[in-house]
């Protein structure tokens, strides 16, 4: 298997499992959009007048003050936000789900709890053997049943719990399973990738880049629009290099 891309995928369970009160807590915070529309923003204000930025500004002030007015009659905003619950519902039930199809595939089931005699030996002696096998097997049963290594169908099953369990499995930790194949070790990859994108995403702490539909007013060359992590977005001219930055407010 691939080391590197092992790696990688460690980085991306962990990403979720350490973020994800981070992501709760965010329920109630004030949404952010990416791409945020500053890039266009800025490269378009180069044409106006003063007088035109200064009329612009008066509209977004007021529009922001009937957003946040009580008395407007009409479609108000969700209590939650509804794109980190999306993300929340999402990233847990793709880590639930895939722990379940690689905990069916590898996970060794425990063994069964000795039958029910309908008669013993009578011979004393083969009599003392067959019960002391029978509580041996009830025993290893039960020590089995409940090793916490286990995935289990039932109970506690959250986000964080799923991506340490297919932690465990990716650093080949060992337990009640076999190895994985790499067709499973790519499927976990694949959706530990989107997962630990999403929770970023939801939570502004990766870096993202988004192509914009506008060309450079200089060159005619596409447009990048860099940010995330918390930094501030700038837009950046992939032909001639030129940049633009968010002005201080």
């Amino acid at each position: 298997m691939n080391t590197t891309q092992n790696t990688r995928t460690d980085q991306h369970l962990f990403t979720v499992v350490y973020h994800w009160r981070d992501l709760n807590d965010a329920l109630a915070t004030r949404p952010t959009t990416w791409p945020p529309t500053m890039g266009i923003g800025i490269i378009s204000a180069r044409a106006q007048t003063d007088e035109e930025r200064e009329a612009a500004g008066y509209r977004a002030a007021a529009l922001r003050a009937l957003e946040r007015s009580p008395d407007q009659v009409g479609w108000t905003a969700a209590p939650l936000r509804i794109d980190v619950l999306d993300t929340i519902r999402t990233v847990e039930a793709g880590l639930i789900e895939l722990a379940d199809q690689t905990a069916a595939a590898i996970q060794h089931a425990p063994i069964t709890p000795a039958p029910a005699r309908r008669s013993w030996p009578d011979d004393p002696r083969a009599r003392r053997t067959a019960e002391s096998d029978d509580r041996r097997r009830n025993q290893l049963a039960l020590r089995q049943a409940k090793d916490p290594r286990r995935w289990r169908y039932t109970g506690q099953r959250t986000a964080p719990l799923a991506a340490l369990w297919l932690l465990a499995r990716t650093q080949g930790v060992r337990g009640p399973w076999r190895p994985l194949t790499d067709e499973e070790q790519h499927r976990i990859d694949v959706v530990a990738a989107m997962s630990a994108r999403l929770v970023e995403r939801a939570l502004d702490i990766g870096d993202n880049r988004a192509r914009l539909d506008i060309r450079c007013p200089i060159c005619d060359g596409p447009l990048d629009l860099h940010g995330g992590a918390g930094a501030a977005p700038v837009v950046r001219c992939a032909k001639c290099g030129r940049t633009w930055t968010q002005p201080p407010s």
